[in-house]
């Protein structure tokens, strides 16, 4: 399958770091010194998301630059000893690759044990075994357990759909942080970033609950919660909220951070606003999750919007 635009960026940008790692390693050969040359050389691409890694290796917290200046010395002092100059670089590497999986991927370093996920800018969909089907948007985590007495879902960050196979005699709940939906052959969305989230039915009838209260909702409503209560139940589009399914996103009369911090999900490049009053300008989008860019283009024609690229960042300014 073709790569997109953004996969393509985000497969150079995985290479880059696995290059920096293997090269601050303290042990590599000549061989794979030519390798990473060529691997550079492939197009201007290769070259800039190393760069751009290099940049943030050299940006390190001041800890981890003291503690790599100390090991070095260390290595120094021990060269006739090369496994332990090999464990000592392989430490340093390993820091490094923490703190670049943490900036850079940090989806990789979330619920790694999770029995499904997605990454960043990835979707997918899982059938079960009672014939239910979880569709997975971007960045999200569910454990998945069947029993004879219930189906239990966990979402443990992220959004996901759920259209539910009826079967009366084992409800089907999704949890998330303190809150309960259940459903008996119904179609809805949960959404959940750790602190708080909604739930939006599609079709059917659910029962969202958290503490000592709960709410039914019937096709076209949405509920928010926290990790305290639930919110007060609305009425939503539903061709709206299921948009990311077809690979859309659309959002009416919402201040431009809102649109930013949506589809700041769906990107490891992320958008940054540098001005508040622009942030609070509001707009209507009709986005291609795919295609963020060339939306980003279109905009400076339509706004008083200028937008530079700064190594992995894109910054929007009047």
């Amino acid at each position: 399958m073709t790569e997109t635009p953004q996969q393509f960026r985000e497969r150079l940008n995985r290479e880059a770091v696995a290059w920096q790692v293997r090269l601050s390693s303290g042990a590599v050969s000549e061989t794979s010194h030519a390798e990473f040359a060529h691997w550079r050389q492939q197009s201007e691409a290769h070259e800039q998301a190393y760069q751009e890694t290099a940049q943030l290796w050299q940006q390190l917290s001041g800890p981890l630059q003291a503690d790599r200046k100390r090991r070095l010395v260390i290595a120094a002092q021990h060269r006739r000893n090369q496994t332990q100059r090999r464990n000592i670089g392989l430490a340093v590497a390993a820091s490094f690759m923490l703190l670049v999986l943490a900036g850079l991927f940090p989806d990789y370093l979330s619920h790694p044990l999770a029995d499904y996920r997605t990454h960043i800018g990835e979707q997918t969909s899982i059938q079960l075994a009672d014939g239910s089907v979880i569709h997975l948007n971007t960045d999200t985590a569910i454990n998945v357990s069947l029993s004879d007495k219930e189906r239990r879902i966990e979402l443990l960050g992220g959004e996901a759909e759920f259209d539910v196979a009826h079967d009366r005699t084992r409800p089907f709940r999704v949890s998330a942080g303190h809150t309960t939906t259940e459903a008996l052959g119904t179609r809805f969305i949960v959404r959940y970033d750790g602190n708080g989230g909604n739930v939006t039915l599609l079709q059917g009838k659910i029962r969202t609950a958290a503490a000592n209260t709960s709410s039914t909702l019937n096709a076209g409503q949405q509920l928010a919660f926290n990790a305290v209560e639930l919110g007060v139940v609305q009425t939503v589009d539903v061709d709206t909220a299921e948009a990311w399914r077809r690979g859309r996103l659309l959002m009416n009369f919402v201040p431009l951070k809102q649109v930013i911090a949506e589809i700041n999900r769906y990107r490891r490049c992320q958008i940054r606003l540098l001005d508040d009053n622009l942030g609070e300008r509001e707009v209507n989008i009709a986005i291609d999750i795919q295609h963020v860019d060339a939306w980003l283009e279109a905009l400076q024609t339509t706004m008083p919007i200028k937008m530079d690229k700064l190594g992995m960042l894109v910054l929007l300014r009047s």
